[in-house]
């Protein structure tokens, strides 16, 4: 007996924890106790080794710590499978994880040594097991972890809204009513503001964001690396609902996304599909739904001719 793989994805998980919070907690419940044969916290693992025999710290006790643990680390396998390859074949200068939770993306696999890495997370609770990852890593001295609240622009304070039930949905917007949401301030910061932009000519860029619908207001917060940056490659979380909860106008993301970049998107059989139209409109009716939850590549030119590795 086990769960269903299918269930511990993101977006179908997120959505049940949602609506169902006791129900999924009693899944999570399930799963670790089909894995590890207890409920005890003292005999159930506080670290994974991923596929790569990297390794990464989790809080045993918190439901997404204890969902990477049942699922080996891997709860959105087409994010993890496109940075890995990305950083094999595009082999980047400069690497961006913009949201970095318990870092199952940013510690998946090994860099060159010559290459910056930096992530940026705005959840004080999963600082210290992201600290306690970066020391285990192959490339820790090259990795710097920043406490902050990624966005436009920078500020002394801003609200952080922290799910300490599920960390996966704490927001700078309050997404839920639920008794779990702590109201936390944080220093805001934008990536601009971390690099010299004299630097960023012959800088080859990687970068994934997935901060909960402030994709925009990060993205906006990084025009310089956008502009002059010799190549860049993302992967960006697109999830429509927690878009409009943070005041986000989507066409007007789309069209300043369609400014830089060619986009691509994951469809509902996880192919990836070019954006023709910038307009959400478009988007819907590729998936049939109001409301759309996907990953978009984006890349300054057509790397999937030169990488083809990055779509296999």
């Amino acid at each position: 007996m086990s769960i269903p793989k299918g269930v511990l994805t993101k977006p179908v998980f997120v959505k049940l924890w949602e609506s169902y919070p006791l129900f999924s907690k009693i899944i999570i419940d399930v799963g670790i106790l089909i894995k590890y044969k207890t409920l005890k916290l003292t005999k159930i693992p506080n670290k994974i080794t991923l596929p790569s025999r990297n390794i990464i710290f989790i809080n045993n006790a918190e439901n997404r710590g204890r969902a990477l643990l049942i699922s080996d680390g891997i709860t959105q396998s087409r994010v993890t499978e496109f940075w890995g390859n990305a950083v094999e074949t595009y082999k980047p200068s400069l690497v961006l994880d913009i949201g970095v939770n318990y870092g199952e993306c940013i510690f998946s696999t090994t860099y060159e040594k010559e290459t910056t890495i930096v992530g940026i997370e705005a959840n004080k609770y999963l600082i210290d097991y992201i600290e306690r990852s970066r020391k285990q890593h192959a490339n820790c001295h090259q990795i710097d972890i920043i406490h902050a609240f990624a966005g436009e622009q920078e500020k002394q304070e801003q609200a952080f809204y922290i799910d300490t039930h599920w960390s996966g949905t704490s927001s700078g917007v309050q997404i839920s009513e639920k008794n779990s949401i702590e109201k936390a301030k944080v220093p805001a910061i934008s990536v601009d503001s971390l690099f010299d932009q004299r630097k960023l000519n012959n800088q080859r860029l990687l970068f994934k964001i997935d901060v909960e619908g402030y994709e925009f207001m990060v993205l906006k917060g990084m025009r310089n690396l956008l502009n002059n940056c010799s190549d860049i490659l993302g992967i960006v979380e697109f999830d429509s609902r927690y878009l409009e909860k943070a005041g986000v106008d989507l066409d007007s993301y789309l069209a300043f996304l369609d400014g830089y970049f060619e986009i691509k998107f994951y469809d509902n059989n996880n192919q990836l599909k070019k954006l023709t139209s910038s307009s959400f409109a478009a988007l819907k009716e590729e998936f049939g739904t109001d409301h759309v939850h996907t990953d978009l590549i984006l890349s300054l030119r057509n790397h999937y001719d030169e990488f083809p590795e990055l779509v296999s």
